[in-house]
């Protein structure tokens, strides 16, 4: 489960009365070191850590397996539900395959078999990042009104696009005219010098927010489809609770990848992305 510290120790002494000696917490990723001794003193139990990246593949594996439709591209010209196409996979099929997991940072999984994995690369530039430099340049005070902020915005207030360079698209690299060219290109002219300049088009916090979001989201994209040309996988699966199915954040993965790699790749995202490594520890218990 996702908590934050004040809600897991009202929740447990509110609720976890009925608890026996020796039970025992199976906890994964950073908050089983972190937590554990608060764990331990409030719960009364031991806990058990399971390998991060172990329970993310067991998890990923359990679900492509046995929910049908776990895993979806995302279209954002179609409507409604439509945007949403589920890509069932038989079991023999799912090997191998590209686990983009994107929590504080981003680690990368070249996956094989449940049992046959590698992490392959990463980025300091994932979540932390993005709620980092949000709290940072907007007055959001944590990740969902942070990504509520960016539904609002208008990138182009703050981004450099190709048009803007070049006055509309450039042809010879293929480089359409709403291409980002520079993220926060425009900001150079705003604050105190654009204001001593007479400059009035000022960017709001909400379009401040759709520029980061789209800064990070892009340079994840990219990365994603450079592992992927490099080990030769036409599937990329998007997991962690940075992606939290906002359509601004699949749209622009999938446009990322689909635009790197000439549409040779699919960007795949899973319907409980942030609960893979919580599923891979379960199954470590062995109570299925």
């Amino acid at each position: 489960m996702n908590f934050t510290v004040f809600i897991l120790t009202n929740y447990c002494s509110r609720n976890w009365h009925d608890r026996v000696a020796d039970d025992v917490i199976h906890c994964t990723g950073g908050g089983s070191f972190k937590y554990a001794e608060m764990m331990r003193n409030l719960l009364g139990v031991r806990v058990q850590r399971t390998d991060e990246m172990t329970s993310l593949i067991f998890g990923c594996d359990f679900l492509l397996r046995n929910n049908e439709d776990e895993s979806f591209t995302y279209h954002h010209e179609a409507i409604g539900i439509e945007r949403y196409q589920y890509k069932p996979i038989a079991a023999d099929s799912i090997y191998p395959f590209l686990l983009v997991n994107i929590g504080t940072g981003i680690s990368v999984l070249k996956v094989d078999s449940p049992s046959q994995f590698q992490r392959v690369g990463g980025s300091s530039m994932g979540g932390g990042a993005f709620i980092g430099l949000g709290n940072l340049l907007t007055s959001a005070q944590n990740f969902d009104e942070l990504l509520l902020m960016a539904e609002k915005g208008d990138h182009r207030r703050c981004d450099t696009l190709v048009c803007d360079i070049y006055g509309g698209s450039y042809e010879n690299l293929n480089l359409p005219a709403d291409l980002i060219a520079g993220s926060f290109g425009k900001c150079s002219r705003m604050g105190k010098r654009g204001a001593a300049r007479g400059d009035h088009e000022q960017a709001s916090e909400q379009d401040i927010a759709k520029s980061l979001l789209l800064m990070i989201s892009n340079n994840i994209g990219q990365m994603a489809m450079l592992y992927g040309m490099r080990f030769s996988m036409k599937r990329i699966y998007f997991g962690g609770f940075f992606i939290r199915k906002h359509p601004i954040t699949m749209r622009t993965l999938s446009y990322a990848i689909n635009y790197w790699s000439k549409g040779n790749m699919e960007a795949l995202f899973m319907k409980h992305e942030g609960y893979l490594g919580a599923v891979g520890a379960f199954l470590d218990t062995g109570d299925t």
